[in-house]
């Protein structure tokens, strides 16, 4: 009893006489200095530094106590717990605001007056948004429960419990200040994704799923639950940040709090290996652990009267960074939960000699600092300086920790009593389960007809009184879990539930369930209609729980299948059913079986406290319209190139309407209504048919559908702006597996996605960016969808992949299947868009797989391959320098002389005649998207059928350059189509094999301007007054390595400089572009192919 009366009386007299008698708070120090008053109770210090009381109180339930101290600690730890627990609770205002928001402004504070537990600064005065905190209290709480002590007292605290869940669950995708504070690490008040939150969090919810807060005598209504997919979510986070901590921090001390205790967040412990290694390696000091690289916090180079630092100031702070005690007694639990004694006995030396004595006491400081005079000297060589202790000793919530490693050196506790869930173990005894697969029939025939294949499909109404019913069914029942009217309290927020969620079995309310994937929930949009993407999708989340399912027993997917999906898609279905017949789908074991059989070994969830929910009985399949407005129809293939721009230019609504009455063409109504739309709006009334204009798109969409005319129907989803149910659920997996998605082919950073985005937002940036094709607006929904199931399924396609730039895949989707057709890209464009759902996933897939070719296949679609008359081509730094003696600029800069210019399409006195001529070196010319085929002028037809000098010929170019929407690109491509002229016109024996298309033209002297400009700077910043050849060389070889990465990164950057440059040298960069081509073009070309 020595030894612990001993650490009773150390952890009385440093931790619980800081304890407040009526609040229960503890403050996080008693300093008040130039950094900040510590006087004040922050929820992760109360939590950390607790711990050594509840591990005391836990020893003493093994050794007889004849003083009751045992028992007064736990009652010290309840009441620190239970201050924390009213505290958050008087702001539940703030939780039922954040789980729709996730603002910063409406989180939970992180720190309250420890005498009251009131707030103690405001909203937006404080970076509250701390979910690390908040999941540390849940994580302890849970731990605390299991190990006996009542904190949770009221069914009110069971149901804030309940939404604290809620509050946390998306901590994957939800950017916040983190465990330091302050966000990015420049400390301007820029949340990010931080690992340490994530990893906190997820412990958090694993720690409480299923747990009952009233402990074993506890009924139903106090048990938690946690929607499995949050968790899910959370270790792809992890597995794809580790061992980064954020965006701005590449690692972080704070990753031991999840790779080890208090969290064990870390499921593979490999992963848990190689990132403690690399934290002790980059942050490790003589005298502790870093937080992380270039901190400044309270060196003595920082200005305490700022809050905030310049990015340019940060590297004042490299090597002289705090070091902190703290981390070197994470270091200690973490070995000595390993069972690595000698490693533990390492860093308790350590930290004995870190300490420092305060009237007797040894105790240690919260950081170690280099003095001013040995700044220099330590710069110069890092760790060979003597630091001193700054000004607040102790932080209690290292002495906490310190005081728990010691007790587990010294046999007082066993690490298991630390840890009554097992966490610490999870790793070693997870393994991956088979996949159960029940199939269902929609009907009677359905069920013959799957038996004639091997395949026994049950009727749901045969399953009585087990009742089979969509997952939005299953999201109303949850959003009852948790409600607590008199908290302002509503439950689970309305939101669509995942593959791991629906493969569990449901007592609710005394009834049993099974749900139905959230992939049948799909009907109102097309892709319900293609069996094979189904299929696709069902091989994704079969994968997706084989590898995420963590739960007892095994994962059961209920599958419905009608008739219809035999019909269409049949292949793909058929090799689906014979694998899972076999015992296999993929690389996944799965078992067929009727329910009742399969219901025997999965897990089960109950829920009897459901309020006024009750199952509605909502019918599995929602039944198609069958209205027909307009005269039948068939899909008669694409309507021609020149009968679209046709329609297109129709200005008449009555022409138009007239002409939509008498048509027999799917691909003719659709393009009549999309003209009526833009000229007389959605609601428009075609008075012969009885319908509004969008009321005739839905028919059409209806019989699109039915035929399988996939580029009708993308057509008449866009111009109906139809929305993936599925589409917000896409971009969360995408984020949380820590992929950036742009949108369309701009490169403005508002086409780039980075964080969760409102559905209309999403919608609205998408619509913005995306080319003016309305197809291109579903197809890119359709991307962004299949992304994310390929990222459940098979993260290893995304391998070495940051940035997923939706338009740029459907460009190389379309100029791979050119170049497998031998057809232009923008016929490879439209073929792509004649194919199925299933097909696209499955070329995207290949491209994936195979990057690198898909890249070199576009680039040979971008070269010019020249016939004759390359030596009367200008050289390429001849071109350059021709244009190097400027315009004199204008007085608000050439960008806005482009776009009043563009505005005004004005041109150059003979412009259309010298364009006109321009067409004789060429096949075709391609003004503005290169991937609408209406933009390309064939230059037989046209030549054929007009003169130089004719108005007609003039109009259809205007035409063309007035649909380029940005009116600075469309000058641009104005100056474009003068400087090809002038071009030939210099090399009149110039022909080109193949199209001339703008859009590559300029693209690529928008790169050789920003890569010569790069190399000067280079040469410049080097001390060079002449950049040499090396700005020349670097523009003639824009495709070596760090050139494209640069250009890659700083694209946006490039076209406004671009944009700014006079015409003198824009016109020498794009002569220099179209040499560069040619030259390309004349390469031998690989053979690689990714088709």
């Amino acid at each position: 009893m020595d030894t612990i009366d001993r650490f009773h009386d150390e952890i009385r007299r440093v931790i619980l006489t800081r304890q407040h008698p009526v609040s229960g708070l503890l403050p996080a120090s008693t300093a008040v200095n130039q950094h900040g008053d510590y006087t004040d109770a922050w929820v992760r210090d109360n939590v950390y530094s607790v711990l050594a009381v509840w591990g005391l109180a836990l020893a003493y339930r093994r050794h007889d106590d004849p003083y009751g101290r045992g028992v007064e600690l736990e009652h010290d730890t309840v009441r620190l717990m239970r201050g924390l627990l009213r505290s958050m609770m008087r702001q539940s205002d703030k939780v039922e605001a954040f789980k729709r928001s996730q603002a910063p402004a409406d989180a939970l504070h992180a720190k309250f007056a420890t005498d009251s537990g009131d707030s103690v600064v405001g909203d937006d005065a404080w970076g509250h948004l701390q979910l690390d905190a908040t999941s540390l209290w849940l994580l302890m709480l849970a731990q605390m429960t299991a190990s006996g002590l009542a904190i949770v007292q009221a069914r009110s605290e069971v149901r804030f419990v309940q939404n604290l869940v809620y509050y946390v669950g998306r901590s994957y995708r939800t950017p916040d200040y983190g465990i330091w504070e302050r966000g990015d690490k420049t400390n301007h008040g820029l949340p990010e994704v931080n690992a340490s939150s994530v990893g906190m969090a997820k412990a958090a919810l694993e720690a409480l799923s299923g747990l009952n807060l009233y402990g074993p005598r506890g009924g139903q209504s106090s048990v938690i639950h946690v929607q499995p997919d949050d968790i899910a979510r959370a270790r792809v986070t992890l597995e794809a940040m580790l061992p980064r901590e954020s965006a701005s921090k590449e690692v972080d001390a704070a990753l031991l709090s999840i790779i080890g205790f208090p969290a064990f967040a870390i499921d593979d412990a490999a992963l848990a290996s190689s990132t403690r290694a690399t934290v002790v390696e980059r942050l490790r000091g003589r005298h502790g652990l870093k937080r992380f690289l270039r901190d400044g916090h309270q060196t003595a180079l920082e200005d305490p009267g700022r809050l905030h630092y310049e990015p340019i100031e940060l590297e004042r702070f490299a090597h002289i960074e705090a070091e902190w005690p703290l981390f070197e007694a994470y270091l200690a639990l973490d070995a000595s939960f390993r069972g690595e004694r000698a490693e533990a006995d390492a860093h308790l030396a350590r930290l004995a000699e870190l300490a420092v004595a305060v009237d007797g006491e040894a105790l240690l400081p919260e950081l170690y600092l280099v003095p001013v005079e040995r700044i220099e000297a330590e710069r110069r060589e890092p760790g060979s300086q003597p630091r001193e202790p700054g000004e607040n000793v102790p932080l209690v919530w290292a002495q906490s920790l310190w005081l728990l490693a010691r007790m587990l050196r010294e046999g007082v506790l066993r690490p298991a009593d630390l840890d009554p869930l097992g966490r610490h173990r999870f790793a070693q005894t997870r393994s991956r389960p088979v996949v159960q697969l029940a199939f269902l029939a929609q009907d009677a025939a359905a069920a013959a007809a799957y038996g004639e294949r091997g395949i026994r499909a049950e009727l749901p109404e045969d399953l009585e009184p087990l009742r089979v019913r969509r997952s939005v069914t299953l999201a109303r029942a949850f959003s009852e879990v948790g409600r607590s009217p008199e908290l302002g309290l509503s439950g689970r927020p309305p939101r669509r539930l995942q593959s791991l969620a629906t493969s569990r079995a449901y007592a609710l309310q005394g009834e049993r369930f099974v749900f139905l994937p959230a992939l049948f929930d799909q009907q109102e949009f097309y892709l319900s209609l293609d069996p094979a993407t189904l299929v696709a999708r069902l091989r994704a989340e079969i994968a997706y729980l084989h590898r995420h399912w963590t739960l007892l027993g095994r994962p059961t997917m209920t599958i419905l299948l009608g008739v219809e999906h035999l019909e269409h898609g049949r292949e793909a279905l058929e090799t689906f059913l014979a694998e899972a017949r076999a015992g296999r789908v993929g690389d996944v074991p799965v078992r067929l079986g009727s329910l009742g059989e399969l219901l025997l070994v999965t897990n089960e969830e109950r829920i009897d406290d459901l309020g006024e929910w009750r199952d509605d009985g909502e019918p599995l399949l929602a039944p198609r319209a069958a209205v027909r407005r307009l005269p039948p129809a068939t899909p008669n293939g694409a309507l021609d190139a020149a009968v679209a721009l046709g329609i297109e230019r129709e200005a008449d609504v009555g022409v138009l309407a007239e002409r939509l009455i008498e048509s027999s063409d799917l691909a003719e109504q659709v393009e009549l209504l999309a003209a009526l739309q833009r000229l007389a709006g959605p609601e428009h009334r075609v008075a012969a048919l009885g319908a509004s204009v969008d009321e005739l798109l839905e028919d059409v969409y209806a019989a699109a559908g039915e035929a399988r005319a996939w580029t009708l129907v993308r057509h008449a989803a866009g111009l109906l702006g139809k929305v993936d149910p599925f589409l917000n659920d896409a971009l969360s997996d995408l984020l949380a597996a820590q992929r950036r998605v742009v949108v369309g082919r701009s490169y403005a950073e508002a086409a780039t996605v980075t964080r969760p985005l409102p559905s209309d937002e999403l919608l609205a940036t998408i619509d913005r960016y995306c080319r003016d094709d309305p197809r291109d607006r579903v197809l890119t929904q359709e991307m962004i969808v299949a992304l994310a199931s390929l990222v459940r399924g098979e993260p290893e396609l995304f391998r070495g992949i940051l940035t997923l730039r939706v338009g740029h895949l459907i460009q190389l989707l379309a100029v791979g299947l050119a170049e497998e057709q031998g057809c232009t890209p923008d016929e490879g464009y439209e073929r792509l868009m004649r194919c199925s759902p299933a097909a696209v996933v499955a070329r995207l897939r290949r491209v994936l797989a195979a990057f690198d070719a898909a890249r070199e296949a576009q680039r040979r679609t971008e070269t010019l391959r020249v016939a004759k008359g390359v030596a009367s081509l200008p050289d390429a730094a001849a071109a350059r320098d021709a244009g190097a003696a400027d315009d004199e600029p204008t007085p608000d800069g050439w960008w806005r002389w482009r776009q009043r210019e563009g505005a005004l399409l004005r041109v150059p006195k003979g412009f259309y005649a010298r364009v006109w001529d321009l067409l004789e070196h060429a096949d075709a010319l391609v003004i503005g998207d290169k991937l609408d085929r209406r933009n390309r002028l064939e230059s037989a037809v046209e030549r054929a059928a007009t003169t130089a000098g004719e108005r007609t010929f003039a109009q259809r170019v205007e035409h063309l350059l007035h649909r380029v929407p940005a009116a600075e690109y469309r000058h641009l491509s104005v100056e474009a189509l003068e400087t090809l002229a002038a071009l030939t016109e210099a090399a009149p024996d110039l022909r080109v094999e193949g199209d001339l298309v703008l859009d590559v033209i300029i693209g690529h002297a928008v790169r050789q301007a920003w890569l010569a400009r790069s190399a000067v700077a280079s040469h410049v910043s080097g001390g060079a007054a002449d950049p040499g050849p090396g700005a020349a060389e670097a523009a003639d070889d824009p495709t070596g390595a760090a050139a494209q990465g640069d250009y890659e990164r700083d694209t946006a950057a490039a076209w406004a400089a671009f944009y700014d440059l006079g015409p003198r040298a824009v016109a020498g960069y794009l002569s220099a572009a179209v040499r560069y081509l040619v030259l390309e073009g004349s390469r031998p070309r690989s053979t690689t192919s990714v088709h």
